[in-house]
């Protein structure tokens, strides 16, 4: 596990690097960087502002996973970082994607109490009952189901059947099969 400053260092950069296709469920990643005992925050800005100029170059990273540890052991200092970098749409969280769509869904937005990321990767939806019970449903699943099916696993999973009319939801007990 990492120690809170690093931790802090990491969630910060986090998103950045899994949208240039860093693999944190790679044990290999996890270790180097569990591992780094200094330049932390160096390591991660100079892959994230190297993507960011072969993106100007229109160039794609072929493996990060790859580029990342070779940015860790060559000890990679960036070479032109900017802040802004960080403010990209494309280095967003899932979770954050993910809520902002369902925002835009009024069923779905009345039924979800939160979106989280993990740590490393992966992500869970948080649904609540009527009963104030909550239910989860894991981010990559969600990522893939149509609105329509995350409204059914809604229902099936919480025994509601949601009723929708202009301007308003009524959630009633589902009938008894």
């Amino acid at each position: 596990m990492l120690e809170p400053e690093s931790t802090s260092i990491f969630l910060k950069y986090k998103n950045a690097l899994i949208a240039i296709g860093v693999d944190f469920s790679d044990e290999s990643v996890i270790d180097v960087i569990e591992n780094c005992s200094y330049d932390l925050e160096s390591r991660f800005q100079a892959i994230i502002s190297y993507w960011c100029w072969l993106q100007k170059q229109q160039q794609e990273i072929v493996d990060a996973n790859k580029l990342l540890l070779q940015a860790f052991y060559q000890e990679w200092k960036p070479i032109e970082w900017k802040d802004e970098f960080l403010k990209r749409d494309e280095f967003k969280s899932p979770a954050e994607k993910w809520w902002e769509q369902a925002r835009n869904i009024d069923v779905v937005k009345n039924l979800v109490v939160d979106v989280q990321d993990n740590f490393w990767s992966g992500g869970k939806v948080i649904f609540g009952t009527p009963s104030g019970k909550l239910l989860t449903l894991n981010l990559s699943r969600a990522i893939d189901m149509t609105w329509l099916e995350i409204i059914e696993y809604y229902e099936q999973v919480a025994g509601i059947k949601i009723e929708q009319y202009p301007g308003r939801l009524i959630l009633h007990k589902a009938p008894s099969p």
